[in-house]
């Protein structure tokens, strides 16, 4: 399955944002500590945790469980996963950044949403200092309506709001999507009301069941409900077409094209600030030979997305997300900080 997302061309910009991750990547302005070559050879000589910041059960949480095994194989120690959910990751993102940069947290953070609030509210973390290790992938947020929706197309939704705000169903008012849907029916003009749900799972049914107009998701996320005969897809947010959403209108095709390839989320892998140069350049060769094998390639060929990145790839996403949602504060800010 090919999927061209934004990561394949970041290169040109890969030796700026290399000397940024050179000076930003010291946790809370500190600088990394040094291991002794003996001490960097024991390594790993107990688990290494995989935080996500999400509750076990959805995407965000199968894309981490499928990782673990990989990793673990290529670390020749033993990788265990821990759920830390709570305010749209941002109490997982807040830990690891306060963690021991010792080699044994990693963190499968999604930064989209993180960036957000760190674009509106004072937050205990800095995503450019984080030690980065890849893009696990690059996901357009996509709009979608219960299959059997009296709404066909993202027009049909838009004019409908203007007489009453529409529904729409959220995983939490600081999850990315939502933010990137704030974003979207703000430049359209759709008018609606949000309904928060426990989590992605929840928000989905409740929009397939009809309790809800739309919802904005992943376009993984949503292929599956389409899938399953569940969901209409009315329009993504990719600079490219995403081969599991069809012919699925992109976001030129609705009046939207300024925003295309800038409403999307991001999966990736780093590590606490300060990590030490040979623990970083441990856990990055192991998590770059994992992204770029066979096994995670074929993952991709179940219904997910697979498009691995480099470090500098990782920062130069981060510093895209920042400029966006800098941008747009000013249009979610109310939902973030209320």
């Amino acid at each position: 399955m090919s999927h061209p997302t934004r990561v394949t061309r970041l290169g040109a910009g890969a030796a700026l944002a290399a000397l940024v991750l050179v000076s930003a990547g010291c946790g809370g302005g500190g600088s990394a500590q040094e291991m002794s070559k003996e001490d960097c050879a024991k390594y790993p000589e107990k688990d290494v945790t995989m935080i996500i910041g999400r509750s076990p059960g959805g995407g965000h949480d199968e894309y981490g469980r499928f990782l673990v095994p990989l990793l673990k194989k290529e670390l020749g120690g033993n990788v265990i996963v821990k759920n830390v959910d709570g305010a749209g990751g941002r109490v997982a993102a807040s830990q690891v950044y306060e963690g021991e940069p010792d080699g044994y947290t990693i963190h499968l953070v999604e930064p989209n949403g993180l960036a957000a609030l760190q674009a509106v509210e004072d937050v205990e973390y800095d995503l450019a200092k984080f030690t980065q290790l890849g893009v696990v992938n690059d996901r357009p947020s996509t709009f979608a309506v219960p299959a059997g929706s009296k709404y066909k197309t993202f027009d049909d939704l838009v004019e409908a709001s203007k007489k009453k705000p529409l529904k729409f169903a959220t995983s939490g008012l600081t999850s990315p999507n939502f933010v990137n849907g704030v974003i979207a029916a703000k430049e359209a003009g759709l008018k609606f009301t949000p309904v928060p749900h426990e989590g992605s799972a929840e928000a989905i049914t409740s929009m397939v069941r009809g309790d809800t107009d739309f919802t904005v998701f992943s376009g993984d996320s949503i292929a599956e409900a389409v899938d399953a005969g569940d969901a209409k897809a009315l329009v993504q947010f990719g600079e490219e077409p995403l081969d599991l959403l069809g012919d699925t209108p992109m976001a030129e095709d609705v009046g939207l094209g300024d925003l295309a390839g800038v409403l999307t989320t991001n999966l990736m892998l780093v590590a606490p600030p300060a990590l030490p140069s040979c623990l970083k350049k441990t856990l990055t060769d192991a998590v770059q030979t994992t992204l770029n094998g066979d096994e995670f390639k074929a993952f991709g060929e179940k219904g997910r997305i697979v498009s691995p990145g480099t470090p500098e790839d990782a920062q130069q996403l981060i510093k895209e997300s920042v400029a966006t949602y800098e941008k747009y504060a000013d249009v979610y800010r109310k939902y973030l900080t209320s």
